[in-house]
């Protein structure tokens, strides 16, 4: 199954649904995964349901499926080119440019609501 633009909700539901996946190919009941990772049936219940549960809950069951893998290389920053390695070197903006001030002949021909094109 592929992620594709999806809302919070549904990505955050279908996560629950893959957990509830990985439990039922290990042969597990809902109570003693929810044993096993030290959380309230209901919580798994509600996680493997719609995914809305805590993330230290979520987190407990990945860690009792044995699946921190595969949440080891979420978000990770792709390999970089040496050109980019090079171009990050070079200094960084710390703050915006300061915006310049009109010259005064220009603003002295405007009124308001009457603007110059």
């Amino acid at each position: 199954m592929s992620l594709k633009l999806y809302s919070e909700s549904t990505l955050i539901a279908q996560l629950g649904q893959r957990l509830r996946e990985h439990r039922l190919r290990r042969n597990l009941l809902q109570k003693e995964l929810a044993e096993k990772a030290g959380i309230s049936v209901s919580a798994l219940k509600k996680l493997e349901s719609d995914g809305k549960v805590t993330l230290e809950n979520f987190m407990k069951v990945v860690f009792a499926l044995r699946l921190e893998r595969e949440m080891t290389g979420l978000f990770q920053l792709p390999a970089m080119s040496i050109a980019q390695v090079e171009a990050l070197k070079a200094p960084t903006r710390q703050r915006a440019a300061k915006r310049r001030a009109r010259p005064a002949a220009q603003d002295a021909g405007r009124t308001r609501g009457n603007h110059e094109k």
